[in-house]
């Protein structure tokens, strides 16, 4: 099909190929033939031609236009603060940069943490999901006997100098009035934290019952007496 007065809109000399594209262009002999053999292709944004397989100038622009943005304009993607052009700032890479973190961001600028333990990769019985194999067996355990129990109801306290704190117990049996805690570790520094985790507890009045590995043999052995089940 032939197009009278047009011209091709890469070299600008006469065409009598028809190329009928969105934008209606017609293209010379020479560079119809590079589009028939694939050569060339037309920019679906801007609707210029340039080379296959390279990017348009209208990306480049794009782009430069985005390395311009002042660095010093950007926030943290977790909670807002400066972070020099990184994506998180120190803070926030030095308390997540060892695990994941859950985060709904909403309006591209509001942000709120969902979860800021992360892995929770494993399946337990009743469809919740936990961070460890042995928080699978506690709430199974849990779910068979059919004991509600709220996983990492968090605890607000204030510590020695009045700041507010938090505790993320592993599990709370609220018609018992009992937390259940997992610990494994058995270092000095874990079991000195343990200690003063515990202390937390007995200063708020919270009954709690802290589980380690050797109670995971036989889950059902430590948790009935506990629970004062038959």
């Amino acid at each position: 099909m032939s197009k009278e007065n047009s011209v091709c809109p890469i070299c600008g000399n006469p065409t009598s190929t028809w190329y009928g594209n969105a934008r209606k262009d017609g293209l010379c002999r020479f560079h119809a033939q590079q589009f028939k053999d694939g050569l060339i292709e037309q920019c679906p944004d801007c609707g210029k031609w340039h080379e296959t397989g390279k990017q348009c100038e209208c990306k480049n622009r794009t782009t430069k236009q985005s390395e311009n943005i002042n660095s010093n304009e950007l926030t943290c993607i977790i909670c807002g603060e400066p972070s020099n052009g990184k994506h998180f700032c120190k803070a926030c890479y030095a308390k997540y940069k060892d695990r994941s973190v859950d985060i709904r961001i909403t309006h591209c600028k509001d942000t709120e943490i969902l979860d800021e333990y992360g892995n929770l990769q494993y399946k337990c019985d009743d469809g919740r999901k936990v961070r460890s194999r042995a928080e699978v067996i506690i709430s199974n355990f849990l779910f068979k006997e059919r004991i509600r129990a709220v996983y990492e109801e968090t605890i607000y306290y204030k510590d020695d100098n009045g700041e507010n704190k938090t505790l993320h117990p592993d599990f709370y049996l609220p018609d018992y009035a009992m937390y259940i805690e997992y610990n494994e570790l058995t270092n000095k520094p874990y079991l000195k934290s343990k200690e003063y985790t515990q202390k937390i507890y007995s200063k708020l009045n919270k009954n709690v019952l802290i589980i380690n590995d050797k109670d995971l043999r036989d889950i059902a052995a430590c948790l009935k007496p506990a629970l004062g089940l038959h």
